[in-house]
């Protein structure tokens, strides 16, 4: 994890990178849903409440620059939205305990991050899949923890169907939760996945009684892979 770690500085993209190992393009559709409260405050005329909507499509390209030995990826992502959800490249590493870490001086958005956790090269490891084809994952880093179980539901000569129940826990600003169902078509032999659909709650707590939902709804379809024969 160190040696991919190191490399995303903000000079670890730019002249003289090297070409991409791999290049995949997803399309993508997004949808935000957000209703919140704010508790009365001094001088204000009382509880005030607010909602919000997003919505926007477009294309997300993952270049693969390469792979370290605990088979976690070194890639740059990018999205181009038609509307509003768009982000520059921006390097990330990616692990196959859907753990991703990106240089924090480039916004990533979180539709990408969606995508990002299931790109490591071994994310359906046979060392942790029992026998009825579930295993679970659990990362703590500091204020934030998550707990995930994933179920493969079905095999056709490679290609699975995946299940996601995801939670996870920030105390770094005030408290957040989040709660993900996922569902992914992914090809055992590319190692990527093919599509994506997931639906998340997202519960933010902030001050004295101040309370937001927001809810996400992501799908991802690859279109294009550099590597397809």
């Amino acid at each position: 994890m160190a040696i991919l770690c190191a490399a995303l500085a903000p000079a670890a993209v730019g002249a003289g990178t090297p070409a991409p190992l791999r290049r995949l393009v997803y399309s993508f559709t997004f949808e935000m849903r957000e209703n919140g409260n704010v508790p009365n405050e001094a001088g204000s005329t009382g509880n005030r409440t607010y909602s919000g909507t997003l919505d926007d499509k477009g294309t997300m390209t993952v270049d693969v620059l390469r792979e370290a030995a605990d088979r976690g990826l070194l890639v740059v992502v990018s999205e181009e939205g038609i509307d509003t959800r768009k982000a520059a490249p921006a390097t990330c590493a990616v692990y196959g305990n859907t753990d991703v870490i990106c240089d924090l001086s480039k916004t990533v958005n979180i539709e990408e991050y969606t995508l990002l956790r299931f790109l490591g090269a071994n994310f359906v490891d046979p060392a942790r899949v029992d026998e009825k084809g579930h295993w679970t994952i659990s990362i703590n880093r500091g204020p934030t923890s998550l707990t995930a179980d994933y179920t493969i539901n079905s095999n056709d000569s490679g290609e699975l169907r995946i299940d996601e129940q995801r939670h996870v826990k920030d105390k770094s600003q005030g408290f957040v939760t989040s709660d993900s169902e996922t569902k992914i078509d992914y090809s055992g032999t590319r190692l990527v996945p093919v599509s994506i659909e997931e639906y998340k709650t997202e519960d933010r707590h902030a001050g004295i009684g101040g309370v937001s939902t927001t809810i996400y709804q992501t799908t991802l379809t690859l279109t294009s892979d550099s590597m397809a024969k």
